[in-house]
């Protein structure tokens, strides 16, 4: 029972990359990539929550909780990917029409 109350919890935070990407402005989404010193350029649209977790991963920020932080983005890009899958004619079509999210130089 313990379990399931515990998967109960975690089940909201996952896919939240791809909840983030599809439910926020592109502003939004280059200021919090921005925020976390991400070292990208640029987002996709297409497979966004598995772009937006990497984005994430892929900065110059330190964590004294690496691991914990980690096993996280890893899970959640495992989920964002079958939830990204599910929204891949929409944001396939939002990539060919508006293209990759500019997340913009370092001074914004």
């Amino acid at each position: 029972m313990k379990r399931f109350f515990a998967l109960l919890l975690t089940v909201p935070l996952s896919g939240c990359g791809t909840f983030t990407t599809l439910s926020s402005t592109d502003e939004e989404i280059a200021r919090d990539l921005k925020q976390n010193k991400t070292l990208c350029e640029t987002t996709s649209r297409a497979y966004g929550g598995v772009s937006y977790n990497f984005c994430k991963l892929h900065s110059a920020r330190s964590s004294v909780n690496f691991d914990f932080v980690l096993a996280f983005y890893l899970l959640d890009t495992g989920v964002s990917a079958l939830t990204d899958t599910a929204f891949l004619p929409f944001t396939v079509y939002q990539q060919s029409e508006l293209g990759s999210i500019e997340l913009g130089g370092e001074d914004s």
